[in-house]
């Protein structure tokens, strides 16, 4: 029995999940894979550091933003692997409206960009959560998160609205069907167009009001986060409202010093610029390709 515990713990050092992200949307592509033997090395080596590592009962970090991969990991991320994720996915839930999108998305060109089902429910929570009536997303693709968010809305009656910023006229095409079957599409306002320029209309729509937004989502061209934020910051969320922005950890590139093409480094600039941004409260959270989350101050 022992060899066989062995073997079998063998096995699993020797392969790694596909990266949590890596096909958002589309589980079937969430297969355990084979890993060069130099990252299995740096894998198991990890894992054995963290089993072994007395455990210590202190603060990783004294300030906010110190912690480092070298300070003690009370409790280390897990290995989120396809059998894992299926069960996840099994104890998600998730309206067939959405089942039937996710599908129809995955035949798609960038059907990554989808956010997968248990980010949607955890947006349609978050919407609950706060009592939110007012959304503006930007970066609306296929529209997954869009109904995932407005089937938490109060009807259009009651005040609920969602405005749906995307650049690309197909993709609103398939989202326009999908609200439809939800059911949310009253309270949908498309907004097709630069996402700049749409939210520089919002921003003009509420006059000297100011903010009436309750919850904005940023999932749209990487180098345009910290434009989407600030104005949402600034101009449209209203002060203790919540900001969401997505692909923070962009398939782990952010953390691969090798790597630094244009996407990859704004959104390292981003996240810098955002875990020293006094005007909110933020975290980020290790969910489809990492989500961050700030509360308007």
């Amino acid at each position: 029995a022992a060899h066989v515990t062995m073997a079998a713990r063998a096995m699993r050092r020797a392969t790694l999940a596909e990266p949590i992200g890596l096909a958002r949307g589309r589980p079937q592509a969430r297969r355990a894979v084979s890993a060069p033997s130099s990252q299995v090395t740096r894998h198991a080596d990890l894992r054995c550091v963290r089993t072994r590592r007395p455990h210590r009962r202190f603060a990783a970090a004294a300030t906010d933003g110190g912690g480092t991969e070298d300070d003690p990991w009370n409790k280390g991320p897990i290995d989120l692997d396809a059998r894992l994720y299926g069960y996840l996915l099994r104890h998600t839930r998730e309206p067939e409206v959405l089942r039937e999108l996710r599908v129809e998305t995955a035949t798609l060109r960038g059907s990554q960009m989808q956010v997968p089902p248990e980010q949607g429910a955890f947006m349609r929570l978050l919407v609950e959560l706060t009592n939110a009536r007012r959304v503006v997303e930007v970066g609306t693709y296929t529209g997954y998160s869009s109904i995932a968010m407005a089937l938490a809305l109060p009807s259009a009656a009651d005040g609920g609205k969602l405005v749906a910023c995307d650049s690309s006229a197909p993709s609103f095409e398939v989202a326009r069907r999908y609200w439809e079957k939800a059911g949310v599409a009253d309270i949908v306002d498309e907004r097709l167009g630069d996402g700049k320029a749409s939210l520089a209309a919002l921003v003009e729509e509420q006059g000297t009001a100011g903010p009436s937004y309750d919850i904005g989502f940023i999932d749209a061209d990487k180098r345009g986060y910290w434009h989407y934020y600030d104005v949402m910051v600034t101009s449209l969320i209203k002060k203790g409202g919540l900001i969401a922005i997505d692909n923070v950890l962009w398939y782990g590139k952010v953390a691969d010093e090798s790597i630094s093409d244009k996407q990859t480094s704004a959104i390292r600039e981003f996240n810098a610029r955002v875990l020293a941004d006094d005007r909110v409260t933020h975290c980020t959270v290790p969910i489809g390709d990492g989500l961050t989350l700030c509360r308007v101050r």
